[in-house]
């Protein structure tokens, strides 16, 4: 058999596809909202997609940046502290000098509040002075004295969870409603932003909820033609194989179910093994690449189910060992093997931070665990 050298880093699950296929009626909806925006800023938008992970949705906001970009407006990558921090927005948008600005009046501003002298107040003669300094502006101000068409690409939005600061969310509140409700006047700004499963119930309770039509995408699988061509990618450009790659690419699909990171992986070791083969496309080379790429999965695996100790993995395991391989399960039938196996409090930290690890799925008001062989993997393993 032959030996793999895997010369290349892992594949990371977020991040910029090296070969992107697919997608295609999301990028066409979310062109046609760009346009609208255009016509009307008054209409404003938010751009939702909400997947598991591994599921493409960081490439698919670099995608969308892309073709925004094409079509002149400009993209900033914000975090989420930029939702309420003008100096952080500001920055983000390249508008640095103002940030500066903004830091140097907030600084001045908390000098005077506490009475130290400098260049907010004086002390003179016993008496207090304060120094006029403009006051700091909030993020909505910012994107309000800004030009021109802007999209805001936010990334894991689903950390706005409960966790955010009540302060801080009620700002960010304030500026999502803007930007989705079109308030902030003689501009397009759009928002593209995503998230693991429950994404949206935290823009609902940020007073988003309402998506406009093809606003919300519950991201799934790759589509067998676009898996396909991914695949094709790799060999082809990466692995500069000549020889017919249909075999191999039928080998790797039956092992990927269309899980847009499972593909590159399984495909960036097909394209190390060719090239290491000298461009030969050798049955023993096939599985060597079938190892690697198996390798690969469950450390994803694995680090998604980082956090979960092996009893829980065990209760989630049983809720779905008896259902069929496209089942979604309610959340009762989840809960009960937990809540045996922890107790009824501690269960429901455990479902909620499955959740946000993505090891379960929220799909139309049941779960599932998103990837058909990651189910298999938590049965073969966990359940007893």
């Amino acid at each position: 058999m032959s030996d793999f050298v895997d010369l290349n880093p892992d594949i990371e699950d977020r991040g910029e596809a090296k070969y992107f296929h697919g997608r295609t009626g999301i990028l066409d909806s979310f062109q046609h909202r760009m346009k609208w925006a255009e016509k009307d800023p008054k209409k404003g938008t938010t751009f939702l997609i909400q997947a598991a992970p591994g599921a493409g949705k960081s490439a698919l906001l670099y995608k969308c940046g892309e073709l925004a970009e094409g079509q002149d407006w400009k993209v900033a990558d914000i975090t989420l502290d930029a939702l309420w921090d003008a100096t952080t927005l500001l920055q983000a948008l390249g508008r640095s000098k103002e940030a500066g600005q903004v830091e140097g009046a907030w600084s001045a501003s908390m000098e005077g509040e506490i009475g130290i002298p400098g260049a907010g107040s004086a002390r003179l003669g016993g008496s207090y002075e304060r120094k006029k300094t403009p006051a700091p502006r909030n993020t909505l101000e910012v994107l309000q004295n800004g030009k021109g068409k802007l999209l805001l690409v936010l990334d894991e939005a689903q950390r706005l969870g409960k966790h955010t600061p009540m302060h801080h969310a009620h700002r960010a509140s304030i500026l999502l409603d803007a930007i989705h409700n079109g308030k902030i006047a003689g501009r397009p700004v759009m928002l593209i932003t995503a998230g693991l499963s429950a994404t949206a119930d935290v823009f609902e309770g940020l007073g988003v909820s309402r998506f406009k039509d093809n606003c919300y995408v519950e991201l799934g699988p790759l589509k067998p033609e676009a898996e396909r061509e991914v695949i094709k990618d790799w060999l082809k450009k990466e692995g500069r194989t000549k020889e017919d790659p249909t075999l191999w690419i039928d080998a790797i699909m039956q092992k990927t179910h269309g899980w847009p990171q499972h593909v590159a992986a399984y495909a960036q070791a097909a394209a190390l093994q060719v090239r290491g083969d000298k461009r030969a496309m050798t049955p023993q080379g096939l599985q060597a690449m079938l190892e690697v790429g198996k390798m690969k999965r469950i450390k994803f695996y694995e680090s998604r189910a980082k956090g979960l100790d092996e009893d829980h993995r065990a209760a989630i395991a049983e809720a779905f060992a008896s259902a069929r391989e496209d089942q979604t399960q309610t959340r009762k039938a989840i809960m009960e093997p937990l809540v045996k196996a922890v107790g009824k409090e501690q269960a429901d930290t455990v479902f909620k931070r499955a959740l946000r690890k993505g090891v379960l799925d929220h799909r139309n008001g049941r779960y599932a665990i998103p990837i058909p062989s990651m189910r298999r993997w938590f049965i073969d393993n966990y359940f007893i």
